[in-house]
């Protein structure tokens, strides 16, 4: 962050929001890549966590590391359709 106090701001995430890597998060964490996947809870105060597009288990990820998907990219792929 920017060394500021951010407690009193409320966060940009939420338990439901369609979330994916963010520049930061992809540098630090090559292998996630461009992933997406759906906020499930909070980890720690600085940690989310997310069940990434077809993976079984939950991950926790720093909150720098993370953004929102627009609306309109924010659905989950279909199976058997080519994109």
């Amino acid at each position: 962050m920017t060394g500021e106090d951010n407690s009193s701001m409320p966060s940009r995430l939420a338990r439901g929001a369609r979330v994916r890597m963010s520049t930061l998060g992809r540098e630090r964490h090559p292998k996630y890549g461009d992933r997406q996947g759906v906020v499930v809870g909070k980890g720690s105060p600085s940690s989310w966590r997310i069940k990434f597009d077809e993976r079984v288990n939950v991950q926790a990820i720093h909150e720098d590391y993370l953004e929102r998907v627009p609306a309109e990219n924010g659905r989950p792929p279909q199976r058997g359709v080519k994109a």
